[in-house]
């Protein structure tokens, strides 16, 4: 089941992180779009991954790592593991030093809304794993994760209060200028990483920055002693989205106003119209009109207006200006749109002070009366107010940040940007699959683990890596299942499996569409197929599949997937059809039946012949296959019951298949889906072939009459007793003869049956067995002729 990460799109990777004439310089993030810590860190690892398996790099190379953020961190770490020589450079005295003070909150995946596993907690990260918390507990837990790798990997360097002053090729080498306290010193590399973040945004004139992750950040008493502050906001991005919910919500926080937006609607409604309106916007690109008509339907019958309504802050005034759309497409998360929409749709029914306008900010001007902004335009005309505050989120100063290496940086951009837009793909969020996720784990338990802990952790880790999860995710409401393998891989394979794998129920019985495909899974497996549930919905799923065993989920490991489980049931009969090829090729091959003991030679040619053509027949049709296999193990009452997944049931299963195929032989039949059985003849007639012991609770003798079995010819392997008598032989039709045999049908059937004579006959030859097939039909034909010749005297 384990598959290759051959299907990686490593090219893509290295393309998008250096220009062709980049001689060995790589940029981590610099142009990426929905830039989060999460995402950072991925790219760190991908890039570590995708130089090593491209062979980019050499164990000889010494490899410069310039900025110890989420990217840079990360990805020093992971080249170390792989084994090659990394410095790790950062101008502060700590990692991640932009977050380690900050009360904000983190959260790995919130931006990727209404994505699959977008409300996740945990970033799910072979190394340098977290939980959504605030900056600074997140810093601090991944610097002493860093500092504890630190130790025990020799060549893996980390120098703080270190800052890139310049770069320049030298020879094959690149020559680093290093300001340490105003020392310089020159070091030599042969790759440099530049993870350098983004920068600052953009600076303009006299106005404020305003620090996202400082605790004297927007909206804080710190810049606001007094209230009632008058706050203008510019742009349109997720910084600028956020920070104007920042200033209209009381208390606000990112991740908790977001989790309490989403609790209010319990079904996947918002996610829906939230998609429908990014298509409907697609040709102009604003997405507000589309807001109106789709989205506010849907957060007004919820509640969500109402209750943004009693969180609104009424006590400071703010402008909002954008230039361009303020909810434009591809501009900012679509979670952060729908918030602000919801929230100025709130706020005008509150009437709180919100003003709009557009345009470019071109210049920010300190007064004694405030901030006085030139450029933004309101109805047509400029904006004359001065403001307490102006922030202005109108992207980072990347070529500033990035001056130290201006000549590399220069020809990243100018391949990067077309590239982009190009392969807009290349931009998204990116995600880590799960065969990366174990390649780096087994790295980390092989290098940053004690001796003692690696047998329990491969063993743990062996363990998660069989398990499939399945789930209702929080986010798109849609089941999804998690696991490095898939459970249509898990279905497809069934009894073939060589190792135990778990099939984790975390849902109620009630958001799965067949729950008894599991329980046949199970059996079909022979038992290497364990299936388990969480406490909360023990109870249900216990009265499905008694004895399914409690576990917890814990933190899974791996991303979400949509699915569908609806493939169970054909990947089921497609088990039973290898496991019944298997049987009867056994017998084919030995000349003995379990249960009909021996089989000429020459009727087993023949039904090798015939199964062959029939086999393919089923195979291509998954319905045909489906029906003709549910008779094959069920003789049922209205219910379309398949094969229950126990072996114990096979051997009369094909021996049923084996008395169907050597009736064939003389008597031609055809797999069919109909109404009470499996196979046609004869123009119209209809057949049952069963391998089905019971019927309603008990013994199949306890249907004796020919209406109760409603077919032309029986062909059992169960039972050596069945008899079937017809005292009147009365029409179906109340009496009126008709064209086909379909109409009489209360005649007593040809039967064939596992007993003492059909099984004499089965030992051959085969010109005896042909035979007695033929007088066996023939008897029914003559019994419905006689009485069509009754009802027309």
């Amino acid at each position: 089941m384990n598959k290759t990460m051959t299907s990686l799109p490593l090219l893509d990777w290295i393309n998008a992180a250096t220009a062709p004439d980049g001689d060995g310089v790589f940029f981590l993030g610099a142009f990426d779009r929905r830039i989060t810590f999460y995402s950072q860190q991925v790219r760190g690892l991908r890039l570590a991954h995708a130089l090593d398996a491209q062979a980019l790099i050499a164990k000889t190379d010494k490899i410069a790592v310039v900025g110890a953020g989420a990217a840079g961190l990360t990805f020093a770490l992971c080249a170390a593991l792989l084994g090659y020589d990394v410095t790790l450079y950062d101008p502060a005295n700590e990692a991640l030093q932009l977050q380690s003070a900050s009360p904000r909150l983190l959260h790995p995946h919130i931006y990727e809304w209404p994505n699959v596993g977008s409300l996740d907690d945990r970033a799910g990260l072979p190394l340098l794993d977290w939980k959504s918390d605030t900056g600074g507990s997140v810093s601090s837990k991944l610097q002493n994760d860093f500092a504890a790798a630190l130790t025990r990997l020799s060549h893996l360097h980390f120098q703080t209060e270190r800052k890139l002053v310049a770069m320049e090729k030298a020879g094959a080498d690149w020559r680093l200028t290093i300001d340490h306290k105003g020392t310089e010193e020159k070091r030599r590399f042969r790759k440099v990483v530049l993870a350098m973040g983004f920068g600052e945004e953009f600076p303009c004139a006299d106005a404020e920055p305003a620090a996202y992750w400082k605790p004297s950040g927007i909206g804080t008493p710190a810049i606001e002693p007094c209230s009632g502050a008058n706050y203008l906001v510019s742009g349109n991005g997720d910084g600028g989205l956020t920070d104007t919910l920042s200033l209209l919500i009381q208390n606000f926080e990112h991740v908790s106003f977001t989790h309490d937006f989403l609790s209010h609607i319990s079904s996947n409604a918002l996610c829906d119209a939230a998609i429908n309106a990014l298509s409907a916007a697609s040709f102009s690109g604003d997405l507000e009109p589309q807001f109106h008509t789709i989205l506010r339907p849907i957060v007004d019958e919820y509640g969500v207006i109402d209750a943004l309504r009693r969180q609104l802050r009424k006590d400071r005034t703010v402008t909002i200006n954008s230039d361009g759309p303020l909810l434009a497409q591809g501009k900012a998360s679509l979670l952060n749109q729908c918030m602000v929409f919801a929230t100025l749709e709130a706020a005008k029914l509150e009437a709180v002070g919100i003003t709009r306008t557009s345009g470019r900010v071109t210049n920010v001007e300190k007064t004694a009366a405030g901030f006085l902004v030139t450029g933004p335009l309101m109805g047509g005309h400029p904006l004359q107010a001065n403001f307490d505050h102006v922030i202005l989120r109108h992207g980072p100063d990347r070529a500033t940040r990035y001056t130290p290496a201006k000549a590399s940086f220069d020809l990243y951009e100018a391949h990067i940007k077309p590239l982009l837009e190009t392969t807009p793909s290349l931009a998204s969020p990116p995600t880590l699959d799960p065969q990366l996720y174990d390649r780096f784990e087994d790295l980390k338990i092989e290098q940053l683990v004690d001796t003692a802990s690696q047998a329990g952790l491969l063993q743990q880790q062996k363990q998660e890596q069989l398990r499939v999860v399945l789930e209702i995710d929080a986010a798109a409401h849609l089941l999804v299942e998690r696991g490095q393998v898939s459970l249509l891989d898990v279905a497809d394979q069934c009894e073939r499996l060589t190792a135990p794998v778990t099939i984790h129920l975390a849902l109620p019985p009630s958001a799965i569409p067949d729950q008894l495909a599991f329980l046949r899974l199970s059996r079909a497996s022979n038992g290497l197929i364990h299936l388990t549930t969480v406490a909360d919905h023990a109870a249900t799923w216990t009265a499905i599949i008694p004895g399914i065993v409690v576990a917890s989920t814990g933190d899974p490991r791996y991303r979400g997937r949509v699915l569908d489980p609806n493939f169970l049931q054909d990947k089921l009969d497609a088990c039973f059809m290898r496991l019944l090829d298997g049987s009867l090729m056994a017998i084919i091959a030995s000349g003995t039946c379990p249960t009909l003991h021996k089989i000429d030679e020459s009727i087993r040619s023949g039904v090798a012949s015939t199964w062959e053509n029939w086999a393919a027949t089923l195979q291509g049709s998954a319905a045909l296959r489906f029906d003709f296999l549910r008779w094959l193990a069920n003789i049922e009452q209205g219910t379309r019951a398949p094969w229950s997944g126990d072996h114990a049931q096979l051997p009369h299963m094909a021996a049923a298949l084996l008395l169907v195929l050597a009736a064939h032989l003389e008597e031609p039949l055809t797999p069919a889906s109909i109404e009470r059985g499996n196979l046609t003849f004869s123009g119209n007639a209809q057949a049952l072939g069963s391998g089905c012991a019971t019927v309603e609770g008990g013994p199949l003798t306890i249907w004796d009459r020919p209406d109760q079995w409603d077919v032309d010819a029986l062909i059992l392997s169960a039972s050596a007793e069945v008899d079937v008598y017809s005292p009147d032989d009365t029409l179906l039709n109340a009496g009126s003869v008709g064209l086909g045999m379909r109409s009489a049908r209360r005649v007593r059937p040809a039967i064939i049956r596992n007993d003492r004579a059909w099984r004499q006959k089965l030992n051959g030859p085969l010109a005896s067995w042909r035979q007695a097939v033929k007088q066996e039909f023939e008897g029914w034909r003559q019994r419905i002729q006689d009485l069509e010749d009754e009802v027309s005297r």
